[in-house]
């Protein structure tokens, strides 16, 4: 349909224009050039006047009313378009929201295992550990960094048999 309204409203508009082209204005226009006086014998004693002024009106018309439908099937295909490109945006935000949701869900999962693992296991409150552990990425999870325990392990101390072969202090 929209196709057939493209091609009714070229031939109107070239129409149109030979139509206003072969009228005699003030100037004579282009009806002179085809012979404005075998014109008035062609179409009658007055005169192309008044049909190409009938011819201009309806051209007009035609011409208008095929710009009006032509720009509302236009407007009605963008906002088409516009509905749907907005239904996927709202459809990837809810999508990211959710995986967000879950990731939270799970970071909170897993904090509360660990801290009744931490409660469960020793009677003592465990003290807080001297670096962060650094939050999961977006995109994936990471593996825990251990964190350290702040005091190095001893060293075997070693004492002699003898007494007297102790090393002098």
């Amino acid at each position: 349909m929209e196709i057939f309204i493209k091609i009714i409203h070229v031939i109107a508009c070239f129409f149109l224009m030979i139509v206003v082209l072969l009228q005699a204005g003030k100037g004579g226009g282009m009806g002179i050039a085809f012979g404005s006086a075998g014109a008035q014998q062609v179409f009658g004693g007055r005169g192309a006047g008044n049909f190409l002024e009938k011819l201009t009106a309806a051209f007009a018309g035609l011409f208008m009313l095929t710009s009006i439908s032509l720009a509302y099937m236009a407007s009605a295909t963008e906002s088409t378009r516009l509905h749907e490109r907005a239904a996927e945006r709202a459809k990837k935000e809810e999508e990211r929201k959710k995986k967000e949701a879950d990731l939270n869900k799970k970071a909170d999962e897993t904090k509360k295992a660990g801290e009744a693992a931490s409660s469960s296991s020793s009677s003592a409150p465990a003290e807080p550990s001297a670096t962060p552990t650094p939050a999961a990425p977006a995109g994936g999870t990471a593996a825990p960094i251990p964190a350290p325990t702040g005091t190095a392990p001893a060293a075997p101390t070693t004492t002699p048999a003898n007494p007297s072969q102790a090393p002098p202090h």
